[in-house]
């Protein structure tokens, strides 16, 4: 525990009360994901043509999707909301939230390999898994859950 000066005197402040700056980072860039799933998502949901992603239809042919209303649903909901929620758990430092931001960065990775082989490749892939990296190496790195119990 540390202490701080307050009113003239010393307070104790809890150690699980304490900001965890790299938890914080993890968390920020984890819901700056998850938005922008769910809004990539939505624009392929809404458009399925891709017209509003500027996506080309073509990249669909030999694929199990005959347009994008899938493909955005699916980053919408397990890429977006997953990573929302993930983000959130990290922000309270919640109990597993490192071992859950791990899952989630490996999730990323896989989902991205996967619309790999069924796609081809898109330079959003890139992008995203290099994302799922950088999550599950900052989890990894980022030591101690702050929300386990001493």
């Amino acid at each position: 525990m540390t202490t701080t000066p307050a009113a003239g005197r010393r307070e104790r402040i809890p150690e699980r009360t304490r900001s965890h700056p790299p938890q914080r980072a993890l968390a920020r860039l984890e819901l700056g994901t998850g938005v922008l799933a769910v809004i990539g998502g939505a624009l392929l949901s809404i458009a399925p043509d891709g017209s509003l992603m500027n996506a080309d239809p073509a990249a669909l042919v030999g694929s199990p999707f005959p347009n994008y209303l899938w493909p955005g649903l699916l980053l919408a909901t397990l890429v977006g909301g997953g990573y929302l929620m993930t983000g959130l758990w990290q922000w309270r430092g919640g109990p597993g939230a490192r071992a859950l931001s791990v899952f989630a960065g490996v999730g990323l990775v896989a989902f991205e390999a996967t619309e790999l082989l069924w796609l081809g490749f898109q330079p959003l892939e890139l992008m995203f898994a290099l994302v799922g990296v950088a999550v599950a190496t900052m989890a990894l790195r980022a030591g101690r859950d702050p929300g386990r119990s001493r």
